[in-house]
């Protein structure tokens, strides 16, 4: 047990980052049962590890993808990436029908653990936070297996910006992760997903299931209450959060897979937090 450098922590999150993302990927690729030459986009997504060039540039050769593969890194959005990175895929086949796009989200938050650190906030994410990654295959008319994707929006909060996030300090990526964040979540999300469902003549009275990323109990009670859900439209959600904790970004790929493993039809929609503050949303029909 000592303290790891900056230098260590990129050397592991190189070695299990490349791994998880390819297992990832090339679990998706197979499900979609799709002609790996369609693929013409990857949109790759991570923020507890930094890398030049990103670990998109690694997927498409191992991967055995076109060299003109359009690469698309994100980064600074956090646990809101994977819903928002599902909105950039989305743009991309809308564009271009004929192809398809391969989102990928990995983290590892347990390389921004810092030891020296006593805040309350350095206690919770490490209570909270596990390593993941998860991808799908997004592809017209705008699906992956089991789940399509209708539309997706972006709400900015800027009273949180100070709320959510993570600072590159000497001793590595310090997380930020204030008590208000569910007390915001509470006050600003009805509104938003009221006014992104009436865009096109829809109220949450239309949504059977809600996929909120899985931040933790009190993100998921915040989430509760502002929609005014009943517990079992929740229940995916909690269930990954108990399970396998918040994976930042690829939490959302892990609720969208316990969705999909139930093979119920119904209307969803996908709810994300981000740092700035960003809502991230998707509205999705699950098709069984």
């Amino acid at each position: 047990m000592r303290p790891h450098s900056q230098s260590e922590r990129t050397e592991a999150y190189l070695e299990h980052g490349r791994r998880l993302a390819a297992d990832a990927a090339g679990a998706a690729i197979r499900q979609a049962r799709i002609d790996q030459s369609r693929i013409g986009q990857v949109v790759c997504i991570s923020c507890t590890g930094f890398v030049l060039p990103s670990l998109d540039a690694e997927l498409i050769p191992r991967l055995g993808l076109r060299p003109d593969t359009t690469r698309l890194p994100i980064a600074e959005l956090g646990c809101g990436g994977g819903v928002s990175g599902l909105a950039r895929s989305h743009d991309y086949v809308r564009a271009y029908p004929e192809k398809a796009s391969l989102l990928v989200a990995v983290e590892l938050p347990s390389l921004t653990f810092q030891p020296d650190d006593s805040s309350v906030d350095n206690l919770i994410a490490a209570l909270v936070f596990g390593d993941g990654a998860g991808a799908a295959v997004i592809e017209s008319p705008n699906g992956t297996a089991g789940i399509e994707l209708a539309r997706a929006a972006t709400w900015l909060v800027p009273e949180g910006a100070g709320d959510l996030g993570y600072e590159l300090r000497d001793g590595g990526m310090k997380v930020i992760l204030s008590r208000r964040l569910p007390e915001i979540i509470r006050s600003q999300l009805g509104g938003v997903v009221e006014r992104f469902l009436a865009a096109e003549g829809e109220s949450l009275a239309d949504i059977d299931v809600v996929a909120a990323h899985p931040g933790g109990h009190r993100i998921l009670d915040a989430v509760e209450r502002s929609l005014e859900l009943a517990p079992h439209q929740l229940e995916a959600s909690r269930h990954v959060f108990s399970n396998y904790g918040n994976a930042s970004s690829a939490g959302i790929f892990f609720v969208l897979a316990a969705l999909r493993e139930r093979r119920r039809p119904g209307q969803a929609l996908a709810v994300a937090f981000g740092p700035g503050l960003s809502i991230e949303l998707a509205r999705l029909s699950l098709t069984g």
